[in-house]
């Protein structure tokens, strides 16, 4: 079954990883990298995981970790795949999202294969069935990404303001909007 692209907003927002190996390493950044707020738990991690953490704790989980804050998510992210479900179980008895890396029957939700230009993200699913397709696909998208796009949105988001203020009628606004996108995107032509 697909999933449900939703996005949302993790700034500030209190994000569980359990696991510090390659795939928590990994979880850690994307996490970080949307401005979530992350706890690592791990008898050991990767030194680059340790240092994007907000805070690490050198140890096994606990199902109490579960209760310490209030967690928006969580990643499990361990190679042990008992411990891994006792997480999963966990978190959603908790009713806390959680993802369990490479075992997709476990997750209530997965982390989408990514592209992103500043506030302009595109995420591909394949479903949990295969990142590889997932990989594939973002490649493919990738080569007709606008360079740039993430500055032309903060711009566009100004004139979005603008057109706001300017034109009481909506479709004015929106000829005013599609035309400052076409001289952002090929500011000589005008054409995208």
């Amino acid at each position: 079954m697909a999933y449900f692209p939703m996005m949302t907003d993790l700034s500030g927002k209190q994000t569980l990883v359990i696991g510090g190996g390659e795939e928590g390493t990994k979880k850690v950044r994307v996490l970080k990298d949307f401005g979530a707020r992350v706890t690592l738990i791990a008898p050991e991690a990767r030194e680059e995981a340790i240092r994007e953490a907000d805070r690490y704790e050198r140890r096994g989980f606990e199902e109490a970790d579960l209760d310490a804050a209030e967690w928006v998510m969580v990643v499990a992210a361990t190679e042990k795949r008992e411990l891994n479900r006792r997480i999963s179980e966990g978190a959603r008895e908790r009713r806390i999202p959680v993802n369990v890396v490479d075992d997709p029957e476990l997750c209530s939700f997965i982390f989408p294969a990514l592209i992103r230009d500043g506030d302009v993200v595109c995420s591909v699913s394949s479903g949990g069935k295969s990142p590889y397709v997932a990989q594939l696909v973002k490649e493919r998208i990738r080569t007709c990404w606008p360079e740039g796009i993430g500055r032309i949105n903060d711009r566009m988001g100004e004139y979005r303001e603008q057109a706001k203020r300017d034109y009481a009628d909506r479709e004015d606004r929106r000829r005013f909007l599609r035309e400052k996108l076409k001289e952002l995107l090929d500011p000589e032509t005008g054409k995208a």
